[in-house]
């Protein structure tokens, strides 16, 4: 069990690149991070401007919704976990609108 904290700051940290808040310009959604081994939500509000922050709450209807353990979050985050295979595993259950999530592929 990771503290999941910083690896979400890192992140949001990502949005303060002008390259990163260009590429998500106008991509105003909400993504919840929902920790199965914390039992904590966090979620990630991407604003207008393409930036962002991050609150520990649950919203009721996400645009997009990441169920994981913090372990995995951190192996990925980390490169020692492909996201694909934790997909593919069942490590990693994710919800939303296709072209949402092929968006923020790029920020892992």
């Amino acid at each position: 069990m990771e503290d999941i904290v910083p690896y979400l700051e890192q992140i949001c940290a990502r949005f303060e690149h002008s390259e990163t808040r260009s590429l998500f310009r106008g991509f105003t959604k909400t993504v919840q991070f929902s920790f199965s081994d914390l039992q904590r939500d966090f979620t990630l509000s991407i604003a207008e401007d393409g930036s962002a922050a991050l609150i520990e709450r649950t919203v009721s209807q996400p645009d997009v919704k990441i169920i994981i353990s913090s372990d995995i979050l951190a192996g990925i985050l980390n490169s020692t976990v492909n996201p694909i295979q934790a997909y593919i595993t069942r490590k990693l259950a994710v919800a939303g609108q296709i072209e949402d999530l092929l968006k923020l592929q790029k920020l892992f």
